[in-house]
């Protein structure tokens, strides 16, 4: 009797367990793998545009896979083909799926600029997605300012 429970529990268990489990692509053309769940967690290595991982939960936002905690709006959970930026085959380029992860496209940008005209400035934009700051250098500046909360960046 006590083993038929036991053995029930554990198929619950597993049953429980694979009914989440789904697989996750990279929408964006990198992100960063965290170690804990949180944002200004360490990263434990980095995702790039299109690579598939497999989800074993969802905490605080963030999927966790055997590589470390991805962030939700990074990924998606339905099936995904992106393409190494030439879009044929009807696939959408890098460049594309990243805008429209973030909700832009092209047409939209093209849209905004002939509604506000010389006020769009997408050049300053394009400059600041460019840029790039060490995880080192973000650190520093949030202990510096007391920005991270307990076990931020250790």
């Amino acid at each position: 009797m006590m083993m038929n429970r036991i053995l029930l529990a554990a198929a619950l268990a597993l049953t429980g367990a694979a009914a989440y489990a789904s697989t996750i692509t990279v929408l964006v053309q990198q992100t960063a793998l965290r170690k804990r769940p949180q944002s200004y967690s360490p990263s434990v290595g980095t995702a790039r545009l299109g690579q598939k991982f497999e989800s074993e939960g969802l905490e605080a936002g963030f999927h966790k896979t055997g590589s470390g905690y991805i962030h939700s709006s990074a990924v998606t959970t339905r099936k995904a083909s992106v393409s190494g930026g030439d879009g044929v085959g009807g696939s959408a380029t890098a460049d594309e799926v990243t805008l429209a992860g973030k909700g832009f496209n092209a047409q939209v940008e093209k849209s905004y600029g002939q509604k506000n005209g010389a006020a769009v400035n997408f050049a300053a934009v394009d400059a600041m997605e460019r840029r790039s700051v060490g995880e080192d250098e973000l650190f520093a500046f949030l202990r510096a300012g007391g920005l991270l909360g307990a076990g931020g960046s250790k």
